[in-house]
């Protein structure tokens, strides 16, 4: 028996931030079977249990603190990748609740890389094999099954599941030459406070706004949505919406202030 100890349980399925919210309940002391389908993601502090009916179905790519787990069928009967899904991480710290590009979910945050689970966006299996095809997404289905289970080390160190505060906002800066491009997590007051400034705030459409050429000196994130901020002038933009608006002085030496502490 290899023992994980105390861990958190989520199920791939859960690619919503409302499903994510459900695994608080999932804090439970596991023994992983040797027989299990088991791939250790490096020393993330992440394993992944499969369903037993992949065995000598899948592959995996492990590389750093990242996998790609993909189906060993397409690959041999075409030129296609056959990809179910990655475990990886961007570097920085992004919320729960940040909108990627991709389909999937946040595992952890640590304090220098945020690791998700992420899906393909694209049909991977073979449609010129039937029972290529066919096993492709027999597999597909079952992935809801799969189980990512994380060390205690890592669940008592980093934001997760099990202690994400929904409303958590991130700030972080941009530029080496001011507070050295670190990220800010505020507590639960605070978020409130910063997400209250930005709510009284009166939006407008930015035309011809030039994300490369403007001095962005902050990267705000809370609740879905992602702001840049200029220091110099207040002015805020929305990456999400394209609108714009700006801070009064008051809540812009505020917004300072709580960078300072």
């Amino acid at each position: 028996m290899v023992s994980i100890a105390a861990v958190l349980v989520l199920m791939v399925g859960s690619f919503t931030i409302g499903a994510i919210a459900l695994a608080k309940e999932s804090i439970v002391y596991v023994e992983v079977e040797k027989e299990q389908e088991i791939i250790k993601v490096g020393d993330s502090g992440i394993t992944l249990i499969l369903p037993d009916s992949w065995k000598d179905k899948y592959g995996y790519e492990l590389q750093n603190n990242s996998v790609a787990v993909y189906h060993i069928a397409t690959r041999e009967t075409s030129s296609l990748e056959g990809y179910f899904f990655w475990v990886d991480y961007y570097e920085g710290q992004y919320p729960l609740d940040y909108i990627y590009p991709e389909p999937g979910f946040t595992i952890a945050i640590t304090e220098t890389r945020t690791y998700r689970m992420r899906y393909t966006s694209d049909i991977q299996a073979n449609i010129d094999d039937p029972e290529s095809w066919a096993e492709y997404w027999e597999m597909e289905a079952e992935r809801r099954s799969i189980e990512i289970v994380i060390t205690t080390e890592l669940l008592e160190n980093t934001m997760n599941a099990s202690n994400w505060v929904q409303g958590t906002v991130f700030i972080e800066a941009l530029r080496d030459d001011w507070q050295g491009a670190r990220t800010f997590v505020f507590g639960e007051d605070q978020s409130k406070e910063i997400r209250g400034i930005f709510s009284l705030l009166d939006y407008s459409d930015v035309h011809g706004f030039d994300q490369t050429g403007y001095p962005r000196d902050l990267r705000i994130m809370f609740s879905g949505e992602e702001y840049v901020m200029n220091i110099t002038t207040g002015f805020i933009y929305n990456a999400n919406t394209g609108q714009g608006a700006a801070l009064s002085a008051k809540d812009l030496s505020r917004i300072m202030d709580l960078l300072s502490d």
